[in-house]
Order: structure tokens, then sequence, then C-alpha cells
């Protein structure tokens, strides 16, 4: 169901049962509860960019959904994301997050693509990412990032892409990749690297890998 640019600032009550897809961007939705979407019981794709959102209230379960875009909105916050056992596809770009609590993705443990880029991340939690197994892409470029703890990419087994590009990292802390990980691809441009002996482990990553 395709109700992109329509200004609407309230989903729409009366929505096929049926519906699997759902877009909604460009509307007025500037606050939002998943309660709205319970009746859309094999609701799988839900796409709400371009609204102004700046708060959506999660918690009553949407079993089904497996992709939730939420990118280009004023969220100065990550959702709790409770509810959304079979969430596979989460983009938050483009927002206004300044900071990650710890485990803030323990609900959504089937995660396999994080979208974070152009928001104001500064630094992050050694448990951002906890208990995300299943992630392969995770997007962090065009941040603040000025630093990274080692332990950030510790529970991601199966990361295949990490994007790092477009922050403030001078270098990275050492044992920061996790030793025998293999990566399909590493981005890192765009970085002001500090050409000294804390580079040393990244360049010696660089040429192992």
């Amino acid at each position: 169901v395709n109700c992109t640019g329509q200004g609407l600032s309230a989903v729409p009550p009366d929505l096929p049962a049926d519906t699997g897809i759902l877009l909604l961007s460009a509307n007025r939705l500037a606050s939002l509860s998943t309660a709205a979407f319970l009746p859309l019981t094999q609701l799988q794709d839900l796409d709400l960019a371009d609204n102004g959102l700046a708060a959506l209230h999660t918690g009553l379960p949407l079993p089904s959904l497996r992709e939730l875009i939420l990118s280009r909105n004023m969220l100065g916050a990550l959702p709790a994301l409770q509810g959304l056992p079979a969430l596979t596809h989460l983009a938050v770009a483009h927002n206004s997050l300044a900071t990650l609590a710890p485990g803030a993705f323990r609900a959504v443990t089937r995660l396999q693509d994080l979208d974070l880029r152009g928001n104001r991340l500064q630094t992050l939690p050694r448990e951002a990412f906890a208990g995300l197994r299943a992630l392969k892409y995770l997007d962090l470029s065009d941040n603040l990032l000025e630093e990274l703890p080692k332990e950030l990419l510790q529970d991601l087994q199966k990361l295949e892409t990490l994007w790092l590009s477009g922050n403030r990292l001078r270098t990275l802390p050492t044992n920061f990749f996790p030793e025998g990980h293999l990566f399909a691809y590493v981005f890192l441009t765009e970085n002001p690297w500090h050409c000294d002996c804390n580079l040393r482990y990244l360049r010696a990553w660089i040429w192992q890998n």
C-alpha cells in the first residue's frame, strides 16, 4: 500500500488487513506508536522516512515486521525496539542520534542490516551492538565519531561490511577487528587518520587483510 506524500498526520484507519508492505514516507507523522499497525498482522515492510518523526513508541508486538525505515527524520534517541522479534533490516540514517545505550539492540537479535549513517554519534559504548550475532551490514559513516571502543565488534560474528567513512577517527584501538574475522568490505575513507605509532595496528591489519 503506497501512502507516500499524502500529507498524513495519522496512520489511515482503513488499511487492508492483509497489507504486507506499507509506504508512509514523506508525510507529517511527527509522533507515532507501533500500536497503530496492530490490525496489520501480515505487515513485513514499513517505510516511515521523511516524516519529521520525533518519537516512535514501541512495545505491542508486530511479529511479522522485517524491515523498518526511519531515515531522514528528527529522532534524537533510538526507539526501544520492543515487540519486533522478526526485524532484520533497520534504517535510522540521517536523524539526530547523539548516543546509543549499551545493549540498544538486544531486543532485535535477528537484525542483519543496520544503517546509522548521518547522525551525530560522537562515541559508542562497548556494548552498543551486543547480541547482534546475525548482523551482516553496519553503516556508521558520516557521524562525529572520534574514537571507538576495542570491544565494539566482538559479538558481530557474521559481519561482512562495515562503514566507518566520514567520521573524526584518528586511530583505532589495538585488536579492534576480531582476530580471524574475514570482512568482505571495510570503508575507512574521509577520516583524519593521524600517522603515528598509534596507527601501527590499523596499518598492519590492512596489510594482512
